[in-house]
């Protein structure tokens, strides 16, 4: 494969930030767009200044002989039956997180990847997030030790400023939907918050939870969980929090992140994400008497970009890209321990991760 041809299925709000780094991408060609309302593909087409096929079914996709891989940015509930579906037509598949919405039907599309002979990843943009890979790599070269404390925590404020896409309120009409979501963000969101803590330590053990629902069934705060890293002194904690009449600096959503890694000799910060709520560098070391900053490129798309390079290289490559179907069974089963462990008042093992 000289060349990725791309289809990206599903034109919602989330396609505004994945769509950036495929097109850029010199080896990689957009050649259509699928969407249920096609008008909606059309605009985008426009915005993105591209000419490629509009299509309204997914089907069509599959039909289509010219298309070597789609990325689905597709409601959740639909991702089991596209992506088995697009792996039987013979496509590579990046797929948007989570990866499903019951570990039955994580265990279907594992059983159809092992099937296929092409390739299958999970969309996981905080993977490539700049602070987020730094951090990684401060870990790796044992700048701070042992780790033994990974803290993340998101806050979720009223409003932005700063916005700079538009966002369409009928996409939280299927999440509030309990048949076809099984939570709020500890689910849909948190996804992206173990797949780092994982990225960074390793598997996540046994979890113990607290959930509150506030006003609102899927508002999910406060909350609050935490765990042991499977074969590490370490634990992890994740906490989430509203400010119902806070206004944050924001480019995207109404959330931030502030990230945590104690470890024996220092301690590291990553002071944002998804918003630019503080005033500070975007990662920072501390090691008792010294503070190193690192200014390294922290607008949150460039994760989305990084995720977008990595699927058409690894393409091109022939080799698997993060986040295999293994790995996203595993981040898939912590908010569903999460939320057992919450009702039942005990810890609460996630599935393991395979082993392949």
């Amino acid at each position: 494969m000289d060349r990725v041809r791309l289809a990206i299925v599903g034109c919602g709000n989330i396609s505004q930030l994945n769509a950036p780094g495929y097109l850029q991408h010199p080896r990689c060609d957009v050649v259509a767009l699928c969407d249920t309302d096609p008008q909606r593909a059309e605009r985008r087409a426009r915005e993105w200044g591209i000419a490629p096929r509009v299509y309204s079914d997914f089907k069509q996709v599959l039909d289509d002989r010219a298309i070597d891989a789609v990325e689905l940015l597709t409601p959740t509930w639909l991702h089991a039956d596209q992506i088995v579906a697009a792996l039987a037509a013979g496509k590579h598949v990046s797929c948007q997180k989570p990866l499903a919405i019951t570990l039955a039907e994580a265990d279907r599309i594992a059983d159809a990847v092992a099937r296929a002979r092409t390739t299958f990843r999970v969309t996981e943009n905080f993977l490539y997030y700049p602070p987020i890979v730094k951090a990684k790599e401060l870990l790796d070269a044992g700048v701070i030790g042992e780790p033994s404390l990974v803290r993340i925590h998101t806050t979720r404020a009223a409003d932005i400023m700063g916005g700079i896409i538009e966002l369409d309120p009928d996409a939280m009409v299927w999440r509030r939907d309990p048949g076809r979501n099984p939570g709020g963000p500890l689910y849909d969101d948190g996804v992206h918050k173990y797949a780092t803590a994982a990225f960074w330590i390793g598997e996540i053990g046994d979890i113990s939870a607290i959930v509150t629902h506030g006003a609102e069934l899927l508002a999910e705060t406060p909350a609050a969980a935490m765990w042991r890293f499977k074969g590490r002194d370490c634990l992890g904690i994740i906490d989430y929090t509203a400010s119902a009449e806070m206004t944050i600096r924001a480019r995207y959503y109404k959330a931030d992140e502030f990230f945590e890694i104690h470890g024996s000799r220092g301690i590291i910060w990553v002071t944002r994400c998804t918003g630019e709520m503080l005033d500070m560098p975007p990662v920072v070391l501390l090691r008792g008497t010294e503070t190193v900053s690192y200014q390294v490129p922290a607008d949150w798309r460039l994760g989305f970009d990084g995720a977008a390079a990595d699927f058409v290289d690894s393409l091109l490559a022939g080799r698997q890209p993060e986040q295999d179907v293994h790995t996203a069974k595993h981040i898939l089963s912590v908010p569903l321990a999460i939320y057992e462990a919450s009702r039942l008042g005990r810890p609460v093992a996630p599935a393991p991760l395979a082993r392949v």
